[in-house]
């Protein structure tokens, strides 16, 4: 992929834990890549199919300069999450924020954080059996484009036996897909505080929830960890899931499985 980058941008601004360096300010260094195609604006000579470096410099530096944040940290992660809202065509982005008078009385060159994010395709499977369903799901959706998800697609809703603990209300499910620049345990963390925010409470596995939000596919990429595992391992025995998968996205391989969603799909109903 092709890159924009602009180097070591001289900032002077007030933030830092200490009152003094509000009051005072003092000077950053910002580092912004971009990585991206510029193909068509090469081939065209259309500026709005890059990025104006010029133009991206100065929301930089105001963005930098209009407010005081104690840490660098939120500094990089505000910055990264306005250049992306701000820029659909980036889809991956390397921000860093250099503090060479940082105040820790030692000799060195600058004190550094880093920020690097790229987007992601998430599936995200969509699941109620308490209360209003329907308004659960709606509000789910409203909670997760508040967080910055982009919704892209969802597939139609469902309505379905329990899977797993079969004596309780049947569900309504679906299948969203969104784009988001979060790392998968972030947006992990994300969904769960949603279904928290939306009543969810854990009885006990399987049983009634107001919403369940399931992390089923991610791009192409396999994770196995105590908090997140994808693809996630029932997927492939809950027809409901690959059902509006399959409506979504029939060609899709599991990468584990090596098999299209359609063809996972195809067999399981055949099993039942």
């Amino acid at each position: 992929m092709d890159k924009i980058k602009i180097k070591d941008l001289e900032i002077y601004a007030n933030h830092g834990l200490f009152e003094e360096e509000k009051t005072l300010g003092q000077k950053f260094l910002v580092t912004v890549c971009a990585t991206l195609s510029f193909r068509d604006a090469a081939i065209y000579k259309d500026l709005d199919k890059s990025i104006d470096y010029g133009t991206l410099a100065h929301e930089i530096y105001d963005f930098f300069t209009k407010e005081k944040e104690d840490l660098l940290e939120t500094l990089a992660y505000k910055l990264t999450k306005f250049i992306f809202d701000k820029y659909k065509i980036i889809e991956e982005l390397d921000v860093e924020i250099k503090k060479p008078w940082a105040p820790i009385n030692l000799p060195l060159d600058t004190a550094s954080v880093r920020c690097i994010k790229k987007k992601r395709d998430y599936y995200i499977g969509v699941g109620t059996n308490m209360g209003d369903r329907e308004s659960y799901i709606k509000r789910a959706f409203e909670e997760m484009e508040k967080a910055g998800l982009e919704i892209l697609d969802s597939a139609k809703i469902i309505e379905t036996k329990a899977w797993g603990k079969t004596d309780q209300a049947d569900f309504l499910n679906t299948v969203v897909k969104v784009r988001s620049f979060e790392d998968p345990l972030d947006l992990l963390h994300i969904l769960q505080k949603i279904e928290i925010d939306l009543d969810r409470v854990r009885h006990e596995k399987w049983g009634p929830r107001t919403i369940d939000l399931d992390i089923l596919l991610i791009d192409r990429e396999v994770i196995y960890n105590d908090e997140l595992k994808v693809p996630h391992p029932y997927l492939h025995e809950r027809e409901f899931v690959l059902e509006s998968l399959n409506e979504l996205v029939p060609n899709y391989f599991h990468p584990i499985l090596n098999k299209k969603i359609s063809d996972i799909y195809a067999e399981i109903k055949n099993e039942n």
